[in-house]
């Protein structure tokens, strides 16, 4: 299943699920298992965005993602939050690994990335 071919119609809760589930097509074989919140997909239309982020866009995110930061991820210690950020598009995503699951938590454009955690370019 392809992130771009899901149906806009959806609940969020099957979306997330859907997102979920085609990720980890892609993750699941480098040993990177991931989890996408409601949340995360209820941010990507906020108005506190400059514009919408795109089902697309998200795709690209992950695929760089996994190109670039792999052994990252599969290195980042269980309980540890980091925000990963796109240069290109300005998109940042918040991560947190619980039990060995990688969880993007929410996800924003510009500049309102606030808190603590360590920040990753991609």
């Amino acid at each position: 299943m392809r992130l771009i071919e899901l149906a806009i119609n959806e609940s969020n809760t099957e979306l997330a699920r859907h997102y979920t589930t085609a990720l980890n097509s892609r993750f699941a074989p480098h040993d990177i298992p991931i989890k996408i919140t409601t949340h995360f997909i209820d941010r990507m239309g906020d108005p506190r965005n400059q514009e919408p982020i795109t089902v697309s866009e998200i795709a690209d995110f992950f695929s760089k993602l996994l190109i670039k930061r792999k052994k990252f991820l599969q290195d980042l210690p269980d309980g540890t939050s980091v925000m990963i950020v796109d240069l290109e598009t300005d998109i940042t995503v918040p991560f947190k690994k619980v039990n060995d699951t990688v969880i993007a938590t929410t996800v924003m454009r510009g500049s309102m990335r606030q808190g603590t955690q360590r920040r990753v370019a991609i």
